[in-house]
């Protein structure tokens, strides 16, 4: 069988194929550059929310008092315009575990940002805070 006679025999269903297998590679690929955190989706938006307050979760039995610093963080976000501007410090949940905690002195823990569904944290001012017990000596915390 010659070139030629290979190429036309079926050729419409050949291109068919060929336009099918197309269309799906550009299906998966758009999908696919969604994902990369590099290139921002269309329609998002970046903002810094300033000087949102670092809650203590803590047992509810724990009666112990707490001086966090930083008390309060600022964080960067990004998601989709009209949901990032609506978006205001009490949507976002800052906080520091210290369920699992006995010992406090020079305690330093990770700070964790809870945010809405699609809206991702970009960056946060500070990562960690430094736990100091509060005592009769030290002012409490206001």
């Amino acid at each position: 069988m010659s070139t030629r006679e290979a190429i036309l025999q079926n050729f419409w269903l050949k291109l068919f194929s060929l336009v099918l297998a197309t269309m799906i590679w550009f299906a998966i690929a758009g999908t696919q550059t969604n994902l990369r955190p590099d290139r921002p989706a269309l329609g998002t938006v970046t903002r810094t929310i300033e000087r949102v307050p670092v809650t203590v979760m803590k047992s509810a039995t724990d009666l112990r008092a707490f001086r966090v610093e930083p008390g309060q963080i600022d964080i960067t976000v990004r998601g989709p315009i009209a949901e990032v501007q609506a978006l205001t410090a009490r949507h976002l949940e800052v906080f520091i575990n210290l369920t699992d905690v006995h010992d406090i002195a020079g305690l330093t823990k990770k700070i964790l940002v809870h945010t809405p569904p699609g809206i991702t944290v970009v960056a946060v001012s500070h990562t960690e805070a430094r736990i100091a017990p509060v005592t009769t000596d030290s002012p409490a915390p206001q």
